[in-house]
């Protein structure tokens, strides 16, 4: 039987991420994985506008990823990524009447049949009652206007909803929800309009919705009806722009080597109808996870062709970004993946997301919100002249840790590892404002034409970064533990302390002072940056051998861990600098959407870092892992929860795929990344747990857990443990009578909203990078002086396979992802000849058909002739 038009036009479109690679913590654990479905799970799935409801017949691990195969309403066995699940109902037949039914596509036997015929009839009278359901959403939600009841009341500002809110503003009256009335509340969000946009990441574990703003729902209305009936007003926007588009392009030419620089716009006046249309295409470049309506799409195409300018082919939000900057609406060198206001930068939409209150009242805390005084004052180890490192790179921002060691007079082959950071905690207290936008931006981010800091610099937490006034003591949060020859932690400490004989030194100058490798940096496009020029410091014989201690220590932690299953993966990543940093407002829009007239651009280097922890990097590295385990001991011993970073077991698609690629760890427990490809491998997503899980690529087991303490300056869920930690100490003390300072309940939600807002600032932070690395590669293809280049690196492309090649059906074009080696991009090799024959991670030459920019920058590529 052939297959359904439903099901084509499903398998037709790309899987979620499918061309993206998966996003990463600051210790390699994906955060971004998906969960596993138990058979007899029913589920509802979506893709590219394709909708069905089915039952889970079995998951699988296939090419590194779940794989579910699900019976639908139409009879058909669909096969679809893990991340198209959108709902699902546990439970809903029991797991053997799912296995009854088989997983093929056509039954092979009578029993297999008549389960089927079965699991269909108990779907279709679910079918029925949530069609029944609808009827009954869609009133309530007119009669108790609903969108008015939640959008934001700032017309341009976003706000937020769960199904489970829309459920009881719906239903006030006690009664009981049923799972088909909240898959019918969800269905109305989904697809009744443009008002609600699904969260783009982890949807089915939060089924939150971003609210529209009321302006921007106005501007989608008003836009399609323009196009709808073709307006005069799109063909006079369009002759407006095809002018100021021309001369944008002809002004950068001229300027090419020019700094960067904006002026007004004279002469050109845009009408109330062109400034909607204005906006609607800014708008139009936010993400949109594709299970639901695109409201941008036919307009914006139709925008386009008027204007005449741009190929019919490639419409779509990529070519907007670039028309919207030609146009000078953007600057050239104004990113849209994070200048650009999307409902996850807005604070004011997260306000009650969390119920921000730890357990117990306070005292000593100022009308401000600050400590009056240092709570654990006197509580303070004072580690006298001992020498403490603070070692970073050149141009660190933050220095919030810094380590020494000493042997153990009374078991002298045990050394004591000292990790001493810096503690905002003694002014930062929870109720203060400062703690509240802390939570709200999660961490510091670290952009690449500006820093955005977690903490304000200008109230004083700047001075709290160690060592930052000479010869001052400063205060810390130590972690202690005592490691012996073998590198097990066999003993800790956890104290507030006070460090007085600070050497703040850079990681080129101590892996010179210690011989030690250092991780190579390669400039492909050449203009290598410049190091600052340094000798080896001759320091005392005390900083010395206390170097050379905590290298040992170092090493003898790895090993440790290494024996426990830890395991490192890692490819070199584009790292793109830009002069000036950061950039100053008048060179960038100016926020009224009004055009301007750009000139010139910013320098860009464009270098190539290898990511592993090598040299003193890993000294630093192995440090903070023993810190954070300590922690997470710390909390256990009390028998006190704490928000635990995790990663479970990882697996292979080969029976023995885990034994291999163990095996090919080199002395660092450094793996070849595309054996792991090989191999099949597929890691957990890391979680939060308020218990000591495991963090299988860390080798840190489970019952010892691991608990991020060492970046309070620049990470939030930091923060958090050392409050709880001073709390606990305290009460040890008898100074405070309850030892808990918030309650497991609430640091489980917190852990979850971590989660959400971790994985989207690190997503961000990746975006921008591949952003302008992308805008690097367009910029140095069309450099009017490129015919002048005696060496041209894109000429000269090598391709790794991260898969084998796979057929769009939409296309018919079978296309391969691949890793480009001399940029540190991936990318896809589009329409591969079926002959060929390619295994993960062999080589291919490649040259680049196009690149687009926008939110999701791509990069297409073609075999080199």
């Amino acid at each position: 039987m052939p297959p359904s038009m439903e099901k084509m036009m499903f398998a037709a479109s790309e899987p979620p991420s499918a061309t993206e690679a998966p996003v990463q913590d600051e210790e390699g654990a994906v955060i971004d994985a998906g969960e596993r479905f138990l058979n007899g799970t029913l589920v509802e799935i979506r893709r590219s506008g394709s909708r069905a409801v089915g039952v889970v017949l079995n998951t699988h691990l296939y090419e590194r990823s779940w794989q579910v195969q699900t019976l639908t309403l139409q009879g058909e066995v669909w096969e679809h990524h893990e991340h198209d699940v959108v709902y699902q109902i546990p439970s809903f037949v029991d797991e053997e009447f799912a296995k009854a039914c088989g997983t093929g596509p056509e039954p092979t036997t009578d029993s297999e049949m008549k389960a089927r015929v079965r699991m269909l009839h108990h779907l279709r009278k679910f079918e029925k009652s949530l069609e029944a359901e609808m009827h009954l959403v869609l009133d309530k939600t007119r009669s108790k206007d609903l969108y008015g009841r939640v959008r934001n009341l700032e017309p341009t500002q976003w706000s937020v909803l769960t199904v489970d809110d829309a459920v009881n503003i719906l239903y006030q009256t006690p009664t009981v929800v049923t799972e088909t009335r909240r898959l019918a509340v969800q269905t109305y969000l989904m697809d009744f309009g443009p008002h609600y946009l699904a969260e783009q990441r982890r949807f089915l574990q939060q089924q939150r919705f971003w609210v529209r703003p009321l302006q921007q729902v106005e501007n989608i209305e008003i836009v399609n009806a323009m196009a709808k009936d073709n307006d005069p007003a799109l063909d006079a926007f369009a002759d407006k722009a095809r002018a100021l588009v021309l001369a944008s392009r002809k002004r950068a030419a001229e300027s090419w080597n020019e700094p960067p620089a904006r002026h007004p716009l004279e002469g050109v006046e845009f009408t109330e109808k062109e400034m909607r249309i204005i906006s609607f295409l800014r708008d139009s470049l936010g993400v949109l996870r594709r299970i639901q309506e695109d409201y941008f799409g036919i307009p914006v195409a139709q925008i386009l062709k008027k204007v005449g300018l741009y190929d019919p082919d490639l419409y779509g939000p990529a070519v907007t970004n670039v028309f919207l900057v030609e146009l000078g609406v953007l600057a050239p060198w104004e990113d849209a993946v994070t200048r650009l206001q999307s409902p996850h930068h807005d604070e004011n939409a997260l306000d009650d997301i969390t119920d921000y209150r730890p357990t117990k009242g306070f005292q000593d805390i100022s009308p401000e919100g600050f400590y009056t005084r240092d709570i654990v004052d006197s509580l303070r180890h004072d580690f006298g002249d001992a020498p403490v490192c603070v070692i970073d790179d050149w141009g660190a921002e933050e220095l919030d840790d810094g380590i020494s060691a000493e042997r153990d007079p009374l078991d002298p082959s045990s050394v004591w590892l000292h990790v001493h950071i810096a503690d905002p905690t003694c002014l930062l207290s929870p109720t203060h404002a400062i703690a509240r936008s802390a939570l709200q931006l999660t961490n510091t981010r670290y952009y690449v034409d500006r820093t955005i800091p977690m903490l304000p610099p200008d109230v004083g937490f700047s001075e709290y970064s160690l060592g930052h006034v000479p010869d001052q003591p400063s205060k810390t949060m130590s972690f202690s533990a005592k490691v012996n020859a073998a590198g097990e932690i066999v003993d800790y400490k956890v104290r507030p302390g006070i460090i007085r004989n600070v050497h703040r030194l850079k990681y080129d100058v101590i892996d010179a002072l210690l011989d030690a490798p250092s991780p190579k940096t390669f400039y492909p496009f050449g203009n290598a940056s410049t190091k600052p020029a340094f000798a080896i410091p001759s320091l005392s014989p005390a900083v010395t051998q206390v170097l050379r201690l905590l290298q040992e220590t170092s090493r003898a932690l790895l090993q440790a861990r290494l024996r426990k299953g830890a395991i490192t993966l890692a490819l070199p990543m584009p790292d793109i600098t830009i002069q000036p940093r950061p950039l100053p407002d008048n060179i960038l829009s100016d926020g009224t959407l009004r055009p301007s007239l750009f000139s010139g651009f910013v320098d860009i280097q464009y270098a190539l870092n290898e990511t592993v922890e090598l040299g003193s990097r890993a000294i630093v590295a192995e440090a903070m892992k023993a810190s954070c385990r300590i922690a997470s001991l710390f909390f256990r011993d009390r028998g006190l929860p704490a928000l635990r970073r995790s990663v479970g077991e990882m697996q292979s698609e080969h029976p023995d795929g885990m034994e291999k690629l163990y095996a090919t760890r080199d002395e660092n427990g450094i793996v070849d990344y595309y054996e792991s490809i090989r191999s099949r491998l597929s890691a957990p997503s890391a979680r939060y747990l308020t218990t000591p899980g495991p963090h299988s690529l860390l080798g840190v087991p489970d019952g010892e857990g691991y608990v991020k303490v060492t970046s309070p300056l620049r990470r939030f869920g930091d923060i958090l443990a050392h409050w709880q930690i001073k709390y606990a100490l305290l009460a040890e003390k008898g100074e405070r009578h309850f030892p808990l300072f918030f309650q497991e309940e609430w640091l489980s939600r917190m852990g979850q909203e971590l989660e959400l807002r971790e994985l989207d600032a690190r997503r961000l932070e990746r975006s921008q990078v591949d952003y302008w690395s992308h805008l690097y590669l367009t910029r140095w293809m069309n450099d009017p002086a490129a015919d002048q280049r005696q060496y041209d690196p894109l000429q000269h492309l090598t391709g790794r396979a991260l898969s084998v090649p796979i057929r769009n059906l939409q296309t018919k074009m079978l296309n391969m992802k691949v890793y480009v080696q001399e940029l540190g991009l991936t990318g896809q090799v589009l329409d591969v000849p079926s002959t060929t024959t390619l295994l993960p991670g062999e080589e291919v030459e490649v040259v680049i058909k196009d690149v687009k920019l926008g939110t999701r920058p791509q990069l297409g590529l073609m075999l080199k002739e």
